[in-house]
């Protein structure tokens, strides 16, 4: 495909998940926003931003036929863009947007979790609409095929009424816990309440603790939120169904489903099948997200993981902390998301 004839992109933001790519294996490559963009035929990355000169030195070596760029201003007044990553850190995301957006892209791609307050939230998802950009939150795993078919199939019946569940997370609630808080809503739909807990045993991120807590959801099914220690890397969930169980495993990389069967030696009496079921493999969430934007723009594709599922899941993040602050309250989301 000629330069010309492809959407041209742009990052704001030259960090890890910005630029980098060593830090990745190559089977889950590529895991940043530029390494997404230069593998699509269909994207031209035009140009990289970042406020800091050793960031921009290391991205000139990383890509040195792309511009680079101090001011976000000057980058969208010189470039004539399609898509827009705010890559930055989330203090910076109502600002970037709000910068971006002068650019009128057609696509903004933000990074998670869209803010730190929904006011903020709010103004990045008005000025998205009062400039016709589409905006998309970096809830990774929401563009992800075999995740949408099983999460499809869960709120269709697949395991029965459902029970409750576990589901678990490290390195600050606004960090990967953003991530699983997505993942339980694409799989179980919105929450009705949530109890919250600091845990000050495995915290240790500044600003950004790590908190236990329960989530319910329609029905009173009630998953308890569980936070582990720094870079544990155990994520995922566990939910109970009255035909079985199925695990979200390994990052959410693998699918393992268990059939419920009677237990031959207590009559009456049920148990799990040994047989597992298992679907999936270490791979690019990425590789998904832009090549969901790029059908997205080429008018084939509904948008995933917009900004209105980003200000839900901040709602909820927000309402964990308030609970947590306020001796464990438990924080009805009627009116809040």
């Amino acid at each position: 495909m000629k330069k010309e004839n492809k959407f041209k992109a742009a990052i704001i933001g030259c960090g890890r998940i910005g630029i980098e790519e060593k830090i990745y294996n190559k089977k889950v490559r590529p895991g940043s926003h530029a390494g997404s963009y230069i593998i699509n035929e269909k994207i031209d990355l035009v140009a990289l931003c970042d406020p800091d000169d050793q960031r921009l030195a290391i991205a000139k070596k990383s890509y040195p036929r792309v511009k680079l760029y101090f001011s976000v201003e000057k980058m969208v007044e010189e470039n004539i863009l399609d898509i827009i990553s705010i890559a930055s850190p989330t203090k910076y995301h109502h600002q970037n947007v709000l910068q971006a957006a002068k650019g009128k892209p057609k696509v903004i791609l933000c990074e998670k979790p869209i803010a730190y307050s929904l006011k903020e939230a709010e103004e990045i998802i008005d000025v998205c609409k009062k400039n016709n950009i589409q905006l998309f939150i970096n809830h990774q795993r929401r563009f992800d095929p075999i995740l949408q078919n099983w999460s499809r199939k869960i709120r269709a019946g697949f395991l029965g009424e459902i029970l409750q569940g576990s589901a678990y997370y490290y390195n600050g609630l606004f960090n990967s816990g953003t991530h699983l808080v997505d993942l339980l809503r694409m799989f179980l739909g919105e929450p009705e309440w949530v109890w919250g807990i600091y845990n000050k045993k495995t915290s240790w991120v500044e600003n950004d603790p790590n908190i236990d807590g329960l989530i319910a959801f329609g029905g009173e099914v009630i998953i308890s939120l569980q936070p582990l220690s720094k870079n544990y890397g155990y994520f995922g969930f566990s939910i109970f169904g009255e035909n079985g169980m199925l695990n979200v495993v390994n990052g959410a990389f693998e699918i393992q489903y268990r059939k419920k069967i009677k237990d031959k030696n207590y009559k009456g009496f049920f148990k799990l099948s040994p047989k597992i079921f298992k679907e999936g493999q270490p791979r690019s969430f990425f590789r998904n997200n832009i090549a969901h934007i790029v059908s997205y723009l080429e008018k084939k594709a509904k948008p995933a993981s917009t900004g209105e599922d980003g200000i839900k899941d901040l709602a909820i993040l927000l309402a964990l902390k308030s609970s947590a602050d306020n001796g464990s309250e438990k924080i009805y989301l009627k009116n809040k998301i």
